[in-house]
């Protein structure tokens, strides 16, 4: 059923993309204006897990986003760092911080970190998600309060990310243990004052009609269930980009130009 009704993947997630995100534009378009939290920021330090660090290749959420933020203001000399790792938890970042964090003197810091604290502790047979691998939600929160408190000690901004789905089954364990997660971050980024990102607004909003429009259950934004795809990378990049006060029509006035970086001819 879900074969004979299947649209195109990608055709079907840049539908839904634009019809989420892009906005209608005029050429003769006035340049773009920097927007208030990135007013004086010239670097930017991604904290992160594999998601992060896969996203550093062309296409990928980070190497995307610092293309954009290059495009959009040139004159701002803006570098983004990417500080992700394989498997990491909140414990192993808070535990590198200092060095690939704060270290390199970022002036806004965005933090992606829940989905290894949730999904391991499913590891070596808990299906309930209390396995020894896995971070308890109480260490998670003061996990992440401490390093978005490091960060505005040295006056840098903190953009804190939510996690993306684990599977694109959105009702699993997983996805479910998450909320709370995501919910913590959420009241840690209103507590201190910083950008919160939701990244299952999106991810939920285009699954879930892919899922109605074609009857497919294959992943759509994932190659795994976890790790993103290209489109998956367009979500996450765009969402960012977004929480950073860039508006979709700016995003779009240099889309060909960063499109020409990631595929350049030859």
């Amino acid at each position: 059923m879900a074969t004979a009704h299947k649209l195109g993947v990608s055709a079907l997630a840049g539908a839904l993309f634009f019809n989420a995100f892009a906005s209608s534009y005029q050429v003769a378009s006035p340049a773009p204006v920097v927007p208030p939290l990135l007013h004086g920021v010239h670097r930017v330090v991604c904290l992160g897990d594999s998601i992060t660090q896969f996203g550093e290749g062309p296409g990928g959420y980070v190497w995307l986003v610092r293309h954009y933020l290059k495009d959009l203001y040139p004159t701002e000399n803006i570098e983004t760092v990417n500080a992700g790792i394989s498997g990491h938890k909140s414990n192993d970042m808070v535990a590198r911080y200092q060095r690939d964090v704060l270290d390199k003197k970022p002036d806004l810091v965005t933090i992606s970190v829940g989905v290894n604290d949730v999904w391991h502790g499913f590891y070596d047979g808990h299906p309930k998600g209390d396995g020894p691998r896995g971070i308890k939600l109480e260490d998670y929160r003061s996990n992440v309060d401490q390093m978005i408190t490091r960060a505005q000690a040295i006056g840098a901004k903190v953009v804190v990310l939510s996690t993306t789905v684990i599977y694109e089954n959105l009702k699993s364990p997983e996805n479910r243990k998450a909320e709370k997660y995501n919910a913590c971050l959420r009241d840690l980024a209103h507590e201190h004052g910083c950008t919160f990102v939701d990244f299952q607004k999106p991810f939920r909003t285009l699954i879930s009609d892919y899922r109605k429009v074609t009857g497919g259950s294959d992943d759509l934004l994932t190659g795994d269930g976890v790790h993103m795809n290209a489109e998956g990378n367009k979500v996450m990049a765009h969402t960012i980009l977004g929480g950073l006060g860039i508006s979709a029509r700016d995003q779009e006035s240099v889309q060909k130009k960063v499109q020409d970086e990631m595929n350049p001819r030859r």
